[in-house]
């Protein structure tokens, strides 16, 4: 038997065990080995209302419905 037909064969036996053992046993560790994701919690209100704009000559400024500034553009650049 030729070596090269040998390793072919051999590599080939090997890959498809794998992949059936994976098959089989993907369902069976998935569980354990993935958390589930985290809820994300939506503030109540979820539009246009729960933002404030602020614009001066320099910048624009936007608030979410808390208060605190979540996003700011430089006009003169």
């Amino acid at each position: 038997m030729d070596g090269n037909r040998r390793k072919f064969l051999k590599i080939i036996l090997i890959g498809g065990g794998t992949f059936i053992v994976g098959k089989i046993f993907n369902p069976l560790f998935s569980g354990f080995l993935n958390n589930p994701p985290a809820k994300i919690s939506l503030p109540e209100k979820t539009g246009p209302e729960s933002f404030r704009v602020s614009e001066n000559n320099k910048i624009l400024s936007i608030y979410d419905n808390s208060g605190e500034e979540i996003f700011q553009i430089d006009k003169e650049a």
